[in-house]
């Protein structure tokens, strides 16, 4: 038992004193034994040699590198557009700001009968809150926007080029509203008043508000508005989905002035058929004038002049037209009623009290009115009854130069109210027949 302990305790002494001693190998020693030494050199920790230590720390430190480059590749990137894509920015689609959206499913949106593709080989990734480009070749105009609820991850929203030129960019976020393509209007310009059908094409909505542009407003899917003052208005149509998104858009509506058609003619009392009639043009917002005279006769000059063959109740016709189309019509029926041809009546006389005349007057001799008689000119034929308010025939005559004294079988009639009526022709032709009461009084 002894030995062992000192033969140990000699071991370790040894061991203490070269411990710290590096020992080279003689090259005789057999090839063997250099393997086996170097092996044990290679797995022991020294400083100044390559080992195990040193391929360890290589490999830990590498692996740290990898896993901080595929962390930093992980995020979302954004997807570079060709060069088909340079400074277009007619259209954009927007990707909502959800972490899903890094893959965009590839999907399709049917619009008539054509498809839009809503991802395909160009987009793959979308950076979050990027607005990415779309060529004017992908799209069509006239096509409507596709709303998805932005709480559906990986779905996108696409807006087209609308026919009616309506640009804006869409905001996805909850409640903001996004400018679309959604009014149909029966016509977009028209001649005062106007009256306009419209509609929203959106036929799955919450609600709409339409603003008309004049100040009025309306909440019906299919209104119907009349412009009655010229100008142009900008109607605009809010619609909020069951989603809650909201899409707005606008068109425009233009209202031409209404042309007024008016117009005189001279002289005023002209003698048809002897008088050439002259038409005076007062009409405003007009470019063109068709005129009618009623004699079978027509016109297009601003002011003409006609000369009617023979008397007759003419109506004249005049439409005025403007630059858009608008049109005015005026009328005048029986256009030369007031000619230079009348016959009037007064509505008094005070016949003679010295008994009767027969009726025979002149201007000079009935100064005092004692004579019921008409004031007129060109009266060709004439036919004049004196009845009284009873219905009783007391005087008649078929000669203008003979009116009513006032007497009836040689007695002074009574002071009251009779009633007379004419008939006859003027000498272009024309005829009449007018009623009409005269008072008689006495001294």
């Amino acid at each position: 038992m002894k030995g062992k302990k000192e033969d140990k305790a000699i071991e370790e002494l040894f061991r203490h004193k070269l411990e710290n001693t590096e020992i080279i190998p003689s090259e005789s020693l057999s090839p063997t034994l250099m393997r086996r030494l170097g092996r044990n050199e290679f797995l022991h920790f020294i400083p100044s040699r390559f080992n195990i230590w040193y391929l360890g720390s290589i490999a830990i430190t590498g692996a740290a590198l990898a896993i901080i480059l595929i962390s930093g590749t992980g995020k979302d990137e954004k997807l570079q557009p060709d060069s088909s894509y340079d400074n277009i920015n007619e259209s954009e689609v927007t990707v909502n700001n959800n972490p899903a959206n890094s893959q965009i499913p590839s999907a399709a949106i049917k619009e008539g009968n054509r498809q839009i593709p809503v991802s395909d080989q160009k987009n793959k990734l979308f950076e979050k809150n990027k607005d990415i480009p779309v060529t004017k070749d992908q799209i069509t105009p006239g096509e409507r926007l596709v709303s998805v609820p932005q709480n559906i991850p990986g779905k996108i929203n696409e807006k087209v080029i609308l026919s009616g030129g309506l640009e804006g960019k869409d905001k996805l976020q909850s409640g903001i509203t996004q400018t679309v393509n959604l009014i149909e209007s029966s016509v977009t310009e028209g001649c005062s008043p106007l009256k306009v059908k419209f509609k929203a094409v959106s036929d799955e909505s919450k609600s709409y508000l339409w603003s008309f542009g004049d100040g009025g407003f309306s909440d019906e899917r299919e209104p119907v508005w009349l412009f009655d003052i010229e100008g142009e208005y900008e109607v605009q149509l809010l619609v909020t989905g069951y989603d809650s998104i909201q899409s707005v858009s606008s068109t425009l509506i233009t209202v031409h002035p209404q042309p007024v058609a008016k117009f005189e003619i001279t002289p005023e009392n002209a003698v048809i058929p002897d008088d050439e009639i002259l038409f005076i043009n007062y009409s405003s917002n007009a470019a063109r004038y068709k005129w009618n005279f009623g004699d079978g006769n027509s016109s297009e000059l601003f002011e003409p002049r006609h000369t009617y063959r023979k008397f007759g109740n003419y109506n004249v016709r005049m439409v005025a037209s403007s630059e858009y189309g608008c049109t005015d019509t005026v009328v005048l029926y029986n256009a030369f009623a007031g000619s230079g041809y009348y016959i009037n009546f007064p509505n008094a006389f005070m016949p003679n009290s010295n008994g009767p005349s027969g009726g025979y007057y002149s201007p000079l001799s009935d100064e005092a009115a004692h004579v019921f008689h008409p004031v007129f000119s060109g009266v060709s034929e004439y036919q004049l009854k004196i009845f009284t308010r009873l219905g009783i025939l007391i005087f008649e005559t078929d000669d203008i130069n003979i009116g009513w004294d006032g007497y009836f079988k040689g007695q002074l009639s009574n002071q009251g109210v009779y009633i007379w009526k004419v008939r006859g022709n003027f000498v272009n032709g024309e005829s009449f027949t007018r009623m009409g009461d005269v008072t008689l009084l006495k001294n």
